[in-house]
């Protein structure tokens, strides 16, 4: 397997499926050594992790899936609302690697 490796960010520790309606997938996400990448819907957003600044989950979906609404800047200032289906364990291991997003876990 070739080491994955973000001209911005560095290294890619980890990369997780982005689903639309729980089943079809549409991007991914890459956890990367200084922020994320996200590949969704032919747009290529990057940030920190401390510029996401909503990650909620809203809902159940079949098959260990989670609706998920996302709110990230990039480092222009412009903002992405997303609204996507993501596997129940990412969802955890993203909301720990986003200090800043909203709501905080108790």
């Amino acid at each position: 397997m070739a080491i994955q490796k973000d001209s911005i960010y560095g290294l890619v520790s980890e990369s997780y499926p982005i689903f639309e309606d729980g089943f079809d997938q549409s991007g991914r996400i890459y956890l990367c050594e200084g922020g994320l990448v996200i590949k969704h819907n032919n747009k290529l957003i990057r940030a920190p992790y401390e510029y996401v600044k909503k990650l909620e989950k809203v809902s159940e979906l079949p098959l260990g899936k989670v609706s998920v609404i996302f709110k990230v800047f990039d480092q222009m200032g412009q903002v992405y609302d997303m609204a996507v289906g993501l596997n129940d364990m990412h969802y955890d291991v993203l909301k720990k690697k986003c200090p800043n997003a909203e709501p905080k876990e108790l």
